[in-house]
Formats: C-alpha cells, structure tokens, sequence
C-alpha cells in the first residue's frame, strides 16, 4: 500500500469520525466549532493533491533537488491535514502533534537551503531549463 493510499485512508477514517462526533450538524458542525482547523484540513489536502499529481507527471523531468522539496511539501501537506483533523478530534493529542509538525516544519526549512548553496549550479538548471523547455 502506497503512502498516498494510507493518507487518503487516514483520512477519510478521521472525517468519518469527525462526522460521527459533530452528529447534530443542525448546531454544533465542524465549521462552526473547528473553523481554522477544517479550513487548514481542505487547503492542506488540496495542495497535497496537487504536489502528488505534479510528481507523477513530471517526475521524469524534475531534477533531484525538486523531488526533495516536492517529497517535503507532500509529507508536511499531507501530515498537516491529519495534524489538523486531529485536533478537532482529541484536543491535547491535536497540539502535541501540531508541536512536532511545527518543529519538523523547521528543520525542512533549514535543510531547504542546502541544493540551493551553490548558485552556479542553480544558474545553470535554470539556463538548461529554459533551452531545453522555452522557444527561443
């Protein structure tokens, strides 16, 4: 099973769950209650969409320092959304998670730098890129 299988199932299992705990939606509906935490939830899942349909189509043709950064913005999209759902399912867990999600936020952060260090070699990709790709 692939991780992008394990994500979608984890988290339809929590929207299930979340649906379950909020029954009477008449009053007490996640929006209402958990506006930030559903908002961060859908753009967090959308962008995760997005990096994984990005990845798998252009995989080929993306250089190895932007399959790093696109394997970091899915992981931390994808873990932000669980992050999230369970914040509004268990509230202490939701911010010991959201704790960890944030130091690890910052030690991509930091590691992200690191294939762009050389600026030569980011000239470079940039001129192949536009030779190989752009009209003249």
């Amino acid at each position: 099973m692939s991780a992008s299988t394990t994500f979608l199932f984890l988290l339809a299992f929590m929207v299930t769950v979340v649906a379950v705990k909020h029954g009477d939606w008449n009053n007490l509906h996640p929006f209402a209650v958990d506006n930030i935490a559903m908002k961060t939830t859908i753009i967090a899942v959308l962008v995760y969409s997005t990096v994984v349909i990005i990845h798998d189509k252009f995989s080929s043709d993306i250089g190895d320092h932007y399959l790093i950064i696109s394997y970091n913005i899915r992981f931390l999209s994808g873990t932000l959304a669980v992050t999230t759902m369970s914040l509004i399912l268990i509230e202490p867990f939701g911010w010991l998670l959201l704790i960890i999600w944030t130091m690890w936020l910052v030690k991509v952060i930091i590691n992200l730098h690191e294939p762009f260090h050389n600026f030569d070699q980011l000239i470079q990709f940039v001129q192949q890129y536009r030779n190989q790709y752009l009209p003249h």
